[in-house]
C-alpha cells in the first residue's frame, strides 16, 4: 500500500484533472488499456461502477509504492506525448515526476541505465529523437505514418551505432529491416497503427523470423500493443521475438536510457521467462 500525504494526493488530482471525475482525457476503453500496461490487470473489473477519478484514487489506496509511481510516470509521459501539459504548472509536472521517480524506487530502469551507461548515451541527441517521433503523428494518411516510422526506426538504430539495414525484400518476405545487436541478427517489423496488434500480425513476423537462420531473432515494433490474450498465446512458445511499444521508445528518449542496453535487457527476459513482452519500466 502506497503512502501519500494529504499534499501528494493534491497534486496528484492538479496535474491530471480529477476534479470532476475524469482522468486527463481518457476515454473508459483508453483508460482500461492505459491501467493494463501499469498493473495487468482490468482495473475495470477490481472497481467497477466508480468514474475514472475515483478508481485511479482506490487504486492509490491499494498498490504499492512502485506500481503507483510507475503509474505517476506513465501518465506524465502520456501527457507530454498528447500535448495536455500546457495548461498545468511545469512546477507542479516536475514535482510529480520527481515524486514518482522516487516511488518507483533506485533501482527503477530510469536511474539504472542513465548511471551505469552514460558512454552509451552521451552523443545521442535525445530531444530530436523525441521530436520526430512525435512528428510521424502529423502526417495525413496511415501509409505516410507507416513510411514515416519506418525511416524513424532506422534512424533511432543508428543515433545508437547500430548497424542498421534498411526495408529490403527476399524472394518470399517483405523485411522492415534489420539491425546487429550482441553478435546477432535482429529483424524489424514497424507497425504503426491504432487497431490491435494481432496474434496473426505476431504469427506472421514470426514465421519470416523462423525461416531464416536459426539464430535470427525479431523485434516487432508498434504504436498499439496486443492484448494480454494475444500475449499469453506466445508465452512458452519458445518465441524469438520481443515486442517494443511507441510508448517505451518515448520513455526511453525522455530518461536518457541505452536502447541497446533496453534491447539486451528484453531479450534476455524472453529467453529466461518465455515472455514476449515485459515493459520498459518494469525492467530490472
Amino acid at each position: 500500500m502506497a503512502k501519500l500525504s494529504f499534499t501528494e494526493k493534491q497534486l496528484i488530482e492538479r496535474v491530471f484533472g480529477m476534479g470532476s471525475g475524469y482522468v486527463l482525457n481518457f476515454s473508459n476503453r483508453e483508460f482500461e488499456e492505459f491501467m493494463k500496461d501499469v498493473v495487468s490487470y482490468n482495473i475495470y473489473q477490481k472497481y467497477p461502477g466508480l468514474s475514472k477519478a475515483k478508481m485511479l484514487r482506490q487504486f492509490i489506496e491499494d498498490e504499492s509504492d512502485a506500481y503507483v509511481g510507475k503509474m505517476i510516470i506513465l501518465l506524465i509521459n502520456y501527457m507530454k506525448s498528447n500535448s495536455l501539459d500546457k495548461n498545468i504548472t511545469q512546477e507542479d509536472i516536475a514535482r510529480l515526476y520527481e515524486f514518482g521517480q522516487k516511488k518507483l524506487g533506485k533501482d527503477s530502469i530510469s536511474h539504472k541505465n542513465t548511471t551505469t551507461s552514460p558512454n552509451k548515451t552521451s552523443k545521442v541527441d535525445f530531444e530530436y529523437l523525441k521530436r520526430e517521433l512525435l512528428n510521424i503523428e502529423k502526417k495525413q494518411t496511415q501509409q505516410q505514418k507507416g513510411y514515416a516510422f519506418e525511416i524513424y526506426l532506422k534512424h533511432l538504430f543508428e543515433a545508437f551505432n547500430l548497424d542498421v539495414r534498411a526495408s529490403y525484400r527476399t524472394e518470399n518476405d517483405q523485411i522492415d529491416g534489420s539491425f546487429i545487436l550482441n553478435g546477432n541478427t535482429i529483424l524489424i517489423e514497424a507497425k504503426y497503427r491504432t487497431t490491435e496488434i494481432s496474434k496473426n500480425d505476431l504469427l506472421l513476423f514470426s514465421h519470416k523470423i523462423e525461416t531464416k537462420s536459426p539464430f535470427t531473432k525479431g523485434v516487432f515494433v508498434t504504436l498499439s500493443r496486443p492484448s494480454d490474450k494475444t500475449i499469453e498465446y506466445f508465452y512458452d512458445k519458445s518465441s524469438r521475438l520481443i515486442l517494443f511499444t511507441v510508448e517505451e521508445i518515448y520513455i526511453l528518449l525522455e530518461y536518457k536510457i541505452s536502447l541497446i542496453d533496453i534491447l539486451t535487457k528484453k531479450f534476455r527476459h524472453l529467453e529466461e521467462t518465455g515472455t514476449i513482452f515485459h515493459h520498459v519500466m518494469c525492467l530490472r
